[in-house]
């Protein structure tokens, strides 16, 4: 703000404040008001819950009636994935195919899992992208689920008190 001299009035301040520029913002402008609106709006909820949130992991995307959590990590580890957890820093297979991650899935709902996609319940060989993989088409790589490609994974290599990992 300006220096003012010291025998400024009120009338003074609120004629210099009306519609002038005060610090670079001009007041009354329509860009200051939808920024306030903007900013009451989002403030007020109007956003989606998650709007801003990270994504799930990828075990928070699977469900079992009664299956504790534990028990879906292992399953997951069994089946194939390289972590049940995304924040995990285990080396992951870079060179499997969309199908073998297809695969790997099927494994998952083989064992009466739910994968729920965008907020569905959705089998994985009907949801585009994956339906056309080999895995889908026909039945190729899916893993049976094996305790010793878990323990012997990469994650459990890394992280051998986990849960997970026990036998």
């Amino acid at each position: 703000m300006p220096e003012l001299p010291e025998e400024t009035t009120r009338r003074d301040l609120a004629s210099l404040l009306e519609g002038r520029r005060v610090q670079g913002v001009i007041l009354r402008s329509p860009n200051l008001i939808a920024l306030l609106a903007l900013t009451l709006l989002v403030t007020a909820g109007c956003l989606p819950k998650n709007a801003f949130a990270p994504p799930p992991d990828d075990w928070e995307m699977w469900k079992k009636p009664g299956a504790e959590d534990v028990v879906l990590w292992k399953d997951m580890l069994d089946c194939g994935y390289d972590s049940p957890f995304s924040g995990a820093r285990v080396e992951v297979d870079v060179s499997r195919t969309l199908s073998q991650l297809a695969g790997t899935m099927i494994c998952m709902e083989q064992l009466g899992y739910i994968h729920s996609y965008g907020g569905r319940d959705t089998p994985i060989c009907r949801i585009s992208g994956w339906k056309s993989t080999d895995a889908c088409l026909l039945g190729r790589d899916i893993p049976a689920p094996d305790p010793q490609r878990r323990l012997n994974g990469g994650y459990c290599k890394k992280y051998p008190k986990s849960r997970a990992c026990a036998p």
